[in-house]
């Protein structure tokens, strides 16, 4: 809240009391420059650091008293007071751009105050808007260890970039009139007293530009700049600039990344780095930048926008979940938006965001309770949470809204079939009791046998894909009755789907059908003994082809099947030679001529 007080105060009425008291400049061109109290590092040496910005103030205005006009602490002391500051108030970054824009002083510093290792040192940098005084640079207080000492440290290097930037100002004014010979002596003078001075270097960098040299000089200029501050926004766009002109995107985006960390609150900055970034289809980049300024800025709904934007095109489904989340907790209406709702069930889907997609399904069962798609989408969200019987239960809703609906029709056949496993342990310590044995195989009949109406869809489909997939459901639970040794059902499950692949030669589909084969063959093998028996007591010729086409259909399902499990085929294959030599005694014996 104090922030607030302070551009309040400063910019609606303190900063023009405070800027009309200053005093006046002995000559009329000298730049201000404004030295505020900065941050202590750790916290208790805050004493310290008033004590060394006071002493350094003091002495850079007696060094420089004729090139620059230091703002004396009485007056810095009027206008904190103003808004409800202490004179000693240690000012963050942005605390002091704020009193700086208040004041109109385009110069100032920020950094800290510290000990480390028990030694008493600084960390400055001066942030200048055109007197060219910006640099950064650390400083420690000598043998004595004190405030007094390290203010002259650090007065002593403010006093020569006072003097080097005046150079480096000459070297602006004479590229301006374009006598380059003139301005590169200047930059020289300035070196010689600053060799890294931003503003002298960033002066190379633009003659150098004029002189249509090729971008990796001015590159060069550019970063002896940053060497003598490092977070100089002008030299870091030059960097950015001159990177563009020869090709280099990767390397304009890194400058404009790390001019981005040295100044991590504009804004404007970081949504235009992101433009960048998007451009270049950098999602990931550009949504760390994002979501690192919404800490910064959280009420900034552009970028939220932009940040929602990046999520979505770049498939960041945690992101886009995030995003979304946020939006329906602050307006509960959006949840009545399909487009909402299908935005973030695909992104919980492609996330493989379990809890996600229940939730988000739930919401939009909720909103749409007559939506077959959203059902079917709740169901598939309860089936991977391990709520099998509750994801059926909402696969059937969603048939019954769609009779016709052929792949949910097989999706809840597929659901039972996988649900439904025979224990074999219980089969194993029951199989002293016959009767227990029995109950508990008629209860797994049952369980799987409820899914059979649900294939019928699939059978009659005249799409090619479908019969197949529905082959393999019946396969599956087929497979299964025949292991639980519940042979006769699991004969009604393998036949239609050996039909459907008996004469189907396509190579992908030939471990499908070799599988179906083998299941379908012993179901039918130990199931053909009844009707054998009914045959020799009926004797009835009208009873005999259909029963030899099954044996001959059972022979050519185990013939495939053997390449599955050739040992298990042997014996069946030679009981079925002995029946076969039955129909045709019977054949002859009863004189039949229909087979």
């Amino acid at each position: 809240m104090r922030v607030f007080r302070l551009i309040a105060v400063l910019t609606l009425g303190g900063a023009g009391a405070a800027a009309a008291q200053l005093p006046a400049p002995q000559t009329q061109n000298l730049e201000r420059l404004l030295i505020l109290n900065v941050p202590a590092e750790p916290a208790s040496d805050s004493a310290a650091a008033v004590a060394v910005i006071d002493a350094m103030r003091d002495r850079l205005i007696q060094l420089a008293r004729y090139k620059v006009t230091v703002i004396p602490r009485a007056k810095i002391c009027e206008a904190l007071l103003q808004s409800g500051f202490p004179c000693t108030a240690l000012l963050t970054d942005q605390q002091a751009s704020q009193l700086s824009k208040a004041l109109g002083v385009n110069s100032y510093n920020i950094g800290h105050v510290g000990r480390s290792g028990g030694r008493l040192g600084a960390a400055v940098r001066i942030i200048s808007g055109g007197a060219g005084f910006s640099t950064s640079f650390s400083a420690e207080a000598g043998t004595a260890g004190t405030p007094q000492s390290l203010a002259e440290a650090i007065a002593q290097r403010l006093n020569s970039v006072v003097r080097a930037a005046e150079y480096a100002r000459n070297c602006n004014e004479a590229r301006a009139r374009n006598a380059l010979v003139r301005a590169l002596s200047e930059a020289n003078k300035a070196f010689a007293i600053e060799p890294n001075l931003a503003a002298a270097n960033l002066c190379v960098a633009t003659i150098r530009e004029v002189q249509h040299a090729p971008p990796d000089s001015i590159i060069a200029a550019a970063h002896r700049a940053l060497k003598g501050d490092p977070g100089n926004a002008e030299a870091w766009n030059r960097v950015a600039q001159a990177s563009m002109v020869r090709g280099d995107t990767l390397g304009a985006l890194d400058a404009y990344d790390s001019l981005l960390s040295y100044n991590a609150g504009d804004a404007n900055l970081r949504k235009g780095l992101v433009s960048l970034l998007l451009q270049h289809k950098q999602y990931e980049r550009a949504e760390r930048l994002l979501s690192a300024g919404l800490k910064v800025t959280p009420g900034d709904q552009q970028m939220t926008d932009m940040r929602k934007r990046v999520c979505i095109e770049g498939g960041l489904y945690a992101c886009t979940l995030e995003m979304l989340r946020a939006e329906v907790a602050a307006d509960t209406t959006k949840l009545s938006d399909t487009t909402e709702l299908k935005l973030a069930l695909a992104n919980a889907q492609a996330a493989s965001d379990t809890q996600s997609m229940l939730w988000w399904a739930r919401q939009a069962v909720k909103q749409f309770p007559a939506s077959a798609s959203f059902l079917k989408q709740l169901g598939g969200a309860l089936q991977l949470a391990g709520q099998v019987d509750s994801s059926i239960a909402y696969y059937q809703k969603a048939l019954a809204q769609n009779p016709g609906d052929v792949p949910t029709s097989l999706l809840i056949a597929k659901t039972i079939v996988e649900r439904s496993v025979w224990d074999t342990t219980v089969a194993r310590a029951l199989s002293g009791d016959t009767t227990a044995l029995r109950r508990a195989r008629q209860a797994f009949v049952d369980e799987v046998d409820v899914a059979r109406p649900y294939l019928a869809p699939g059978y009659a489909s005249a799409d090619s894909s479908i019969r197949l997939f529905t082959t393999s459901i019946a396969y599956g639970a087929g497979s299964k009755l025949a292991q639980a040794g519940a042979m006769d059902k699991a004969y009604a499950w393998l036949d239609p789907a050996y039909q459907q692949l008996a004469s189907d030669t396509a190579t992908g589909h030939q471990p499908l059908r070799s599988l179906t084969a083998f299941w379908y063959g012993l179901a039918s093998f130990y199931t053909l003994p009844p009707l054998l028996q009914a045959y020799a007591t009926s004797k009835k010729c009208a009873d005999a082809p259909q029963l030899n086409d099954r044996l001959q259909k059972t022979r050519q399902a185990l013939n495939l099947g053997a390449r599955i499990a050739a040992q298990s085929v042997r014996q069946p294959l030679t009981q079925l030679g002995q029946w076969e030599n039955f129909m045709q005694q019977m054949k002859k014996s009863l004189k039949c001529r229909n087979y």
